[in-house]
């Protein structure tokens, strides 16, 4: 993600991996948004809005995610 708070993160299934930290989560699409609901640790309930802007593309508030391989 570049932006605001330039990271990487991995989304995998039912979780995400960001700065080594690894949390259970729950995607849910909305249009063109992918909601991802927190389900443990210290973000449990809190969620986050993708907006998705192109085939490997999102945007957040928090920046613009692209996808890498």
């Amino acid at each position: 993600m570049s932006g605001y708070a330039p990271m990487t993160i991995t989304f995998r299934d039912g979780e995400t991996e960001t700065l080594g930290v690894i949390e259970k989560v729950k995607y849910e699409m909305e249009g063109r948004d992918v909601l991802v609901t927190y389900v443990s640790e210290f973000a449990e309930g809190m969620t986050m809005r993708y907006t998705m802007t192109g085939p490997n593309t999102a945007r957040t508030e928090m920046g613009t995610l692209r996808q890498i391989n």
